[in-house]
């Protein structure tokens, strides 16, 4: 395999005199927020990657450096839900999104005065910014032009600076959005030509056309020159959304080759050196020892059904995308939900622990507001503080019911050891007929063994719990 995993020398030694200069509140963190976009819990080597197919040390270090998250999930087998609940501490479903996701021409997901962890740094005297995939809509209303809509977006709702990829890899605006309007936009006059991935027409927008394999270049690249002119006397965060793994799988030349898991496994490398180019950055600005970072996933690994795509030949090699977990993206089962997590903050975390409560991804808000500041307690949060694992991460550490949703808005409820499957789906979809389902975790972690049937008090039970929790959605 060829070796091409060494951010550091990119980054030169001229910046040194930042070790001097920079300047922080010592008492509040920095924030960086790393979403990876389809990476599942088996594709990382600290989760157990075969380091002879990929190799991922960037993010590897951070698991030696900070705490593994073993118990991590997602509350939603999509991408648009996860970002949703992840900046809002809230569940989707409480929206008007009870299934699928934001589409290319969807107005904002997130309401208008919605507190989002970017706002709510922010009035805590935060810069806040974004990088990389967005997928939760613009503007007010349906639009016909990226260009009439782009205004309303991470702008309104706590986000200093934006450069974005509007929805993932290839789709149709085929541009980025900076701010409050598309990157380099020169008119609004389009030419639509070609088709996407997806099979849909590109807009053409007079504007400079994404290169697909450049894109996680481009937004580190961005990423870092704002932590370079960013104000020195403020704290920032920095939510960061690679394109990488989402299909199609279109990794950089720098890293084509360099796995042993075909573009697939290329296109993770991709993911790890841009994870590695911002530890560095932050190092060489004098920046990471009050900087805590976070790495974790949007959902799991995406496993098309067509033997001849990149993950599937990824599979055929040996790689496991999400580890020993039944399922994947779209699904109801734990390969969907299951997502690595790691959490580093130089000298305030253990070095190398490893955490095996149930977190997720929803609570990294709250987590983050009792770090810094004061738990959130209005009612209308789901997500649930956990920042007694990052004190004491070997602890028992059980947390509430967690909500779970898949492609067709089908909701399953973990609850302790247990998992329940409803065999309802919202009326605005019509799902095929299931059966309820009942897992134990705890003794059947791959899911394999209904336990439904055996165990009706215990249906009951978590039936009427996700019922009360889901209501008023």
């Amino acid at each position: 395999m060829k070796s091409r995993l060494k951010p550091g020398k990119v980054l030169g030694s001229a910046f040194a005199l930042w070790f001097a200069t920079a300047a922080f509140a010592q008492d509040r963190p920095n924030v960086v927020i790393v979403l990876a976009d389809d990476l599942g819990y088996g594709s990382v080597g600290a989760y157990g990657a075969d380091p002879g197919l990929v190799r991922t040390p960037h993010i590897d270090q951070l698991a030696k450096e900070g705490i593994r998250f073993d118990r991590a999930y997602t509350t939603a087998s999509v991408c648009s839900p996860t970002r949703y609940d992840f900046l809002t501490a809230r569940y989707s479903w409480r929206t008007h999104l009870k299934h699928a996701v934001v589409d290319e021409y969807d107005p904002l997901l997130i309401e208008n005065g919605r507190v989002t962890l970017a706002l709510w740094l922010k009035q805590r005297g935060y810069q806040t910014s974004h990088f990389g995939k967005w997928h939760l809509g613009y503007g007010a209303a349906p639009f016909q032009s990226l260009a009439d809509a782009a205004a309303v977006g991470p702008n309104c709702v706590g986000f200093d600076h934006h450069f974005g990829v509007p929805n993932n890899m290839d789709d149709v605006h085929k541009v980025y959005v900076e701010n409050d309007g598309i990157f380099g936009l020169r008119s609004k006059r389009t030419s639509p030509y070609g088709k996407s991935y997806y099979g849909k027409q590109y807009a053409g927008y007079d504007a400079p056309q994404r290169n697909e394999p450049e894109v996680m270049k481009v937004i580190t690249e961005k990423a870092i020159a704002w932590i370079d002119r960013r104000d020195r006397t403020k704290p920032f965060f920095i939510y960061f959304a690679p394109v990488a793994v989402h299909h199609p799988i279109m990794p950089s030349e720098r890293m084509r080759g360099t796995s042993s898991a075909g573009a697939y496994g290329d296109f993770i490398h991709d993911l790890d050196y841009s994870v590695g180019l911002l530890v560095d950055a932050l190092k060489v600005r004098g920046l990471d020892q009050n900087t805590l970072f976070v790495f974790t996933s949007d959902n799991g690994g995406d496993i098309p059904e067509d033997g001849k795509t990149p993950e599937r030949q990824a599979i055929a090699a040996g790689l496991k995308p999400n580890g020993d977990h039944r399922g994947d993206k779209h699904q109801i089962y734990n390969g969907g939900f299951r997502v690595p997590m790691v959490i580093r903050w130089p000298d305030r975390l253990t070095s190398g622990a490893v955490a095996t409560g149930t977190v997720s991804t929803i609570d990294l808000f709250p987590t983050l507001a009792e770090v810094i500041d004061t738990p959130l307690q209005d009612e209308q949060f789901d997500g649930r503080s956990f920042r007694a694992l990052l004190t004491h991460p070997g602890e028992r550490y059980q947390r509430e019911d967690l909500v779970l949703r898949d492609v067709n808005g089908r909701r399953a409820l973990v609850a302790g050891a247990y998992k329940y499957i409803s065999d309802q789906f919202p009326p605005s979809v019509k799902g095929p007929k299931v059966e309820e389902e009942l897992y134990d975790l705890g003794t059947d972690p791959g899911e394999t063994k209904n336990l439904a049937g055996a165990r009706p008090e215990v249906v009951a039970k978590l039936r009427q719990r996700l019922a009360h929790i889901s209501r008023g959605d």
